[in-house]
């Protein structure tokens, strides 16, 4: 324990956080490539200097997940601070491994029934690896390191391990003369939640806006989208673009710089650009052409996808899909192409297994001065969550432009956007669910937003079915009800909802930030305040799911106003 070691370990602005700012509760929610398991190396490092004799409970959700992904990386790092494995024929290292600690070392101050789960040093500190799956109680422990957080059964997590974090207080703890204040404190790693079941993890990140009045994740979420303009940059050789964004996004970081809250917690976010003088840019380019969409947003970049309390859609797993591509076509691209990454990125309709080529697709625009947008569907006899045949509403698609980011009117270049993404769809046929807004004339002009589109749309070879719901527009009450029936999958008259969350991630974004609150008279209502919030990307407010509704209420009203009667079905 007393090696020296002179090779000189540099850290990204990600780890550097996690080692200059102490606090008894450290959560680090990062991206892939972000370097974020230097932080589980780090603190067991820092606890076996801080807390001889002490014990680190490793906890898991199991064992396999432990020994595949954190172990290796852990003590890799360990290993680069001078840590050496115990050689029994030359009786010298700092550590063993899953044994009972050699004659030579010391043994913890709390007991240990068995070794075969424990990493021992030499000084008699004891990493207890504890898993979910089979029992997680462990010793009465000085410290906890949860890796993959966002995995583990909170509330199994809250009755096992957490009391036993409470060992050798009069030692380490306030009661000894030189107390540690990271004592009986706990560092969670994780990827960024995605399930309501997950959000106990970004709860502890409250403290930015009481504190210091800082919108932690409408921030962070505007950093990926600049950092997304990056890439683009870069794949356009636009260095001019490049430098004035990198600028822009490096301000927004520092605005959300770390800080430990005045009850001892360091939440820290961070993504590969983080460590991107040990990546490169040529490696982000490289995950971001290989891999879905939403999956690099999360997993690379770190995207915070959120949902609201009391939420006007009652979306869940049920709901989303996430794998609906065709792969066969795609390796034939691949293999047409030689791998050329340029073209596989460019791939269109024919590589989404969820959009039928020979039935219409349904479109409903949302026509706006700060973005217009159509969202894409289509009905299908197959559910892509359960795998199962039935009949099922699907969101395929979702496509917008905002007045400042084309060179077009915005009607042109959404009508554009859609028709070259579809270029190959067999049946050019539209079903169009129209934007009573839309049907305003424009500025200027004979015609409205939905005849200039309807005509692009012919212009371009696609015969347009307009659709609209009759009557005045309903209230949100009633759209509210209608959603509920739908999303409660109970009554077999409505078909199921899905959505592709690869393609549709500012649809579920806009519905997942969506509200439902009372007005004067009792009833539900959509909270709209977010399309007025300078902090809210237009792309991810309510539009996207006022598209939605428009063409859900088209098409099922009749079902609740016939069967039902507006009955509340959540009651």
């Amino acid at each position: 324990m007393d090696n020296c070691f002179d090779e000189e370990i540099s850290v990204n602005p990600f780890q550097l956080n996690t080692i200059q700012l102490q606090a008894r509760i450290k959560v680090h929610i990062a991206g892939r490539a972000s370097g974020k398991s230097f932080g589980n190396g780090y603190e067991l490092h820092d606890n076996i200097r801080q807390f001889p004799r002490g014990i680190t409970t490793l906890t898991q959700r199991t064992y396999g997940q432990a020994l595949t992904k954190t172990l290796p990386s852990t003590f890799k790092l360990l290993e680069r601070f001078g840590l050496q494995r115990y050689n029994p024929k030359t009786k010298r290292g700092d550590y063993v491994v899953c044994q009972k600690p050699p004659s030579g070392f010391l043994t913890p101050l709390e007991k240990i029934l068995s070794y075969d789960n424990a990493i021992s040093f030499a000084n008699g500190h004891t990493a207890v690896l504890l898993s979910q799956d089979t029992n997680s109680r462990g010793p009465n422990a000085d410290f906890n390191i949860t890796d993959e957080a966002l995995t583990l059964d909170k509330e199994k997590f809250d009755s096992e391990v957490s009391p036993t974090n409470r060992g050798n207080e009069d030692i380490f703890g306030k009661y000894s003369k030189h107390p540690v204040m990271k004592h009986h404190g706990m560092l969670f790693t994780s990827s960024m939640p995605y399930t309501a079941e997950q959000k106990w993890l970004t709860e502890y990140a409250q403290y930015y806006e009481k504190e210091a009045g800082i919108r932690l994740f409408d921030t962070w979420n505007r950093i990926v989208k600049l950092q997304m303009n990056l890439i683009e940059a870069a794949l356009q050789k636009d260095s001019r673009m490049f430098r004035d964004v990198w600028n822009e996004a490096t301000r927004l970081r520092r605005t959300i710089a770390p800080f430990v809250s005045k009850d001892g917690v360091l939440f820290t976010l961070g993504n590969a650009f983080d460590n991107i003088r040990n990546l490169g840019m040529s490696y982000i380019i490289t995950q971001y052409q290989h891999m879905e969409l939403l999956t690099f947003m999360i997993e690379i970049m770190n995207l915070y996808l959120d949902k609201v309390d009391s939420c006007y859609y009652a979306l869940d797993e049920r709901h989303v899909y996430y794998n609906a591509t065709n792969d066969s076509y795609i390796r034939d691209v691949a293999d047409n192409t030689n791998y050329d990454f340029n073209e596989l990125s460019k791939l269109d309709s024919r590589a989404d297994i969820d959009c039928d080529p020979n039935a219409p697709i349904e479109i409903t625009p949302d026509w706006g001065s700060k973005i217009s947008l159509f969202e894409v569907a289509q009905e299908r006899n197959f559910d892509f969550v359960t795998k199962t045949f039935r009949r099922t509403d699907n969101n395929i698609n979702e496509f917008f432009v905002k007045p400042d980011e084309e060179p077009d009117v915005m009607i042109n270049s959404l009508v554009d956007k859609f028709c070259a993404y579809y270029e190959h769809h067999v049946r050019k046929e539209l079903i169009y669910y129209r934007d009573r807004y839309g049907d305003h004339h424009l500025a200027n002009s004979k015609k409205s937003y939905n005849e200039k589109a309807i005509d692009r749309f012919i212009s371009k070879g696609w015969t347009v079915n307009p659709k609209v719901h009759p009557g005045m527009e309903p209230p949100h009450h009633d759209k509210y009800l209608l959603w509920a029936y739908i999303l409660k999958e109970s009554d077999p008259r409505y078909p199921v909802k899905r959505f592709n969350a690869n393609r549709c991630k500012y649809t579920l974004i806009s519905m997942n930030n969506t509200r439902v609150i009372e007005d004067s008279n009792g009833k539900f209502k959509k909270d709209k305040r977010s399309e007025a919030r300078k902090s809210v990307l237009p792309e991810e407010a309510t539009h996207f799911g006022d598209a939605v509704d428009k063409r859900i209420w088209t098409k099922y009203s009749h079902l609740l106003k016939r069967s039902y009667g507006f009955v509340d079905p959540l009651i």
